[in-house]
């Protein structure tokens, strides 16, 4: 008698693999791809949490996942990937200042986008409750301007990008992000099962980063040295400062980096790209030009973009300075080989 063929296997759920190659190893940057899709994924606090099981074998949860679907390599794009122009630049709108991080260029760019009607909503970061990073939809500049500045730790601010997506309509969206999730929005945009996300992401606005901290984490850290949240201002001075500045209740206070950094996401270890290489437009620091920042035009929509901005005289610019793009693509290319190493420890590891 012929023993009957054994069952296959069964494969795991696209929420399995996510738990299992993301989630549970600590290695989750909060990004929020995979929240706002189901109810079996929730963010509490900074953290991805998984309450239910999850049937599907394909879900996009793991589809968007900017650590599951990572590539270290990247070396056809060099380590800032495509850009068609490099600038250094400053909003000169009057209502911007005081209220932004640098030179203002992302929040006028934006509320400019909206203004144009080039996109109707866009999707941002912003600090909620006690200072808690959190997404919102923002569909005027007043919305923009309370967005503005830099957060620097995770919210899950993709998933009010998942709650657009959704809806029953057509408008164009925009995105602000950090890598990872202008990363994920890519994802987004190539997935089969959300052709929403390509027809209507009309504008992606990618931010520099060096670290990315948990809220949770970065919240007890401010304790004890004294400073109550919410922050109303943070940054990294450049090297060699060695701290974190925090601004909060109208006092300022330092915090030293090494602290600080202690804090970040393992999960950012892994992340190769600086400068947010997928992005419309790139923005971050200027070096050596307090108060600005420096522009990267990676599409024709970006440059265009920032064309425009330009000709109303929303934006002062300049060609970025040859000596600063070289300390850039040097700083991109050590982020690009520290994050190779360190995912060839863990593959041999």
């Amino acid at each position: 008698m012929v023993p009957p063929a054994a069952s296959p296997a069964p494969q795991p759920t696209g929420l399995e693999r996510l738990l299992a190659e993301v989630i549970n190893p600590g290695l989750c940057v909060a990004c929020g791809a995979c929240l706002g899709l189901c109810p079996h994924l929730i963010f509490l606090d900074g953290q991805v949490a998984a309450p239910d099981a999850c049937g599907l074998t394909s879900g996009r949860c793991y589809g968007f996942c900017p650590v599951a679907q990572r590539d270290v390599s990247r070396e056809s794009q060099g380590p800032i990937g495509p850009v068609l122009g490099a600038w250094q630049g400053r909003a000169t709108s009057k209502d911007l200042q005081g209220r932004v991080q640098y030179g203002g260029v992302v929040s006028e760019l934006l509320a400019l986008a909206l203004d144009q009607s080039m996109v109707r909503e866009a999707v941002v970061t912003a600090a909620g409750l006690r200072g808690t990073p959190q997404g919102i939809r923002v569909t005027e500049r007043t919305g923009v301007l309370g967005a503005a500045g830099s957060v620097y730790a995770g919210g899950g601010a993709l998933s009010s990008l998942n709650q657009a997506l959704s809806e029953d309509s057509n408008h164009p969206l925009a995105v602000v992000g950090l890598p990872c999730q202008v990363q994920a929005v890519q994802a987004m945009k190539a997935h089969p099962q959300q052709p929403q996300a390509a027809r209507r992401i009309h504008l992606v606005i990618g931010l520099f980063c060096t670290m990315n901290l948990p809220w949770r984490g970065l919240r007890k850290l401010l304790a004890r040295h004294g400073v109550q949240a919410p922050l109303s201002r943070a940054d990294f001075p450049p090297p060699p400062a060695g701290i974190f500045q925090a601004w909060s209740n109208g006092s300022y206070h330092e915090l030293p980096l090494d602290q600080v950094r202690a804090l970040s996401y393992p999960g950012c270890a892994g992340c190769p790209d600086l400068t947010s290489d997928g992005a419309d437009l790139s923005v971050g620091a200027c070096e050596g030009k307090p108060g600005w920042n420096t522009i990267l035009a990676r599409t024709h929509a970006g440059a265009g973009l920032l064309e425009l901005a330009a000709g109303k005289g929303l934006l002062e610019l300049e060609p970025a300075q040859p000596a600063s793009m070289e300390h850039l693509t040097q700083a991109a290319s050590d982020k690009r080989k520290r994050a190779t190493a360190w995912s060839e420890e863990r593959r041999h590891g």
